[in-house]
């Protein structure tokens, strides 16, 4: 590992706390291989995830998830970083979004509207709130598919170029120094 890869993953491993496996990957510098989405994914999960990526974190002003490589980030962590349990879970998600559009009107998440396509992440939402109010199915299984998903798009979103160099903001040093303050103007000068 470069000394500039490390020192990179370091900053965002220690300046931020994600959980479970995008932990792991992020503390051991895992790489991002481009094409790898074709690889783990067919090709409806890979419009799927393409699709969810961007519905969380749409292109605005600043470049959405696919133009930052989310969907290359969640091929990674799904196929090198994530356990057996982690990637049952995953693809379950993927699939029980297929099977409410399908009920709803016969497609595949992939290739259901935008409206159907939010009303299918709206409803794991809900199960996610579900899941997390009743505490013995939290201590039981893997997190819900809508937590593993949306940990996914943000942590790669905010790990990549795009995200840290055109969504974020760096600023060293809040505030500006003034090296001749009059404090007689703030009374006493406060302690941190």
């Amino acid at each position: 590992m470069y000394r500039r890869d490390l020192i990179k993953f370091s900053g965002l491993v220690l300046g931020g706390a994600v959980s479970g496996s995008v932990s792991k990957a992020l503390l051991a510098a895992a790489p991002i291989h481009s094409g790898l989405v074709s690889t783990i994914f067919n090709a409806d999960q890979q419009t799927s995830v393409s699709a969810l990526s961007e519905m969380i974190i749409p292109t605005t002003d600043t470049p959405g998830a696919i133009q930052a490589g989310v969907p290359d980030f969640i091929a990674t962590i799904v196929s090198e970083w994530y356990n057996l349990d982690e990637r049952k879970a995953f693809f379950q998600g993927l699939n029980d979004l297929d099977q409410y559009c399908s009920a709803v009107d016969g497609s595949t998440f992939s290739v259901a509207g935008d409206s159907l396509r939010l009303e299918a992440l709206r409803k794991q939402e809900q199960l996610a709130k579900e899941f997390h109010i009743n505490e013995n199915t939290r201590a039981a299984e893997q997190p819900p598919f809508f937590d593993q998903i949306k940990e996914l798009v943000v942590v790669g979103y905010y790990s990549s170029e795009v995200g840290a160099k055109q969504e974020w903001r760096y600023l060293p040093m809040p505030g500006q120094y003034d090296g001749d303050f009059d404090f007689s103007r703030v009374g006493r000068q406060w302690t941190s």
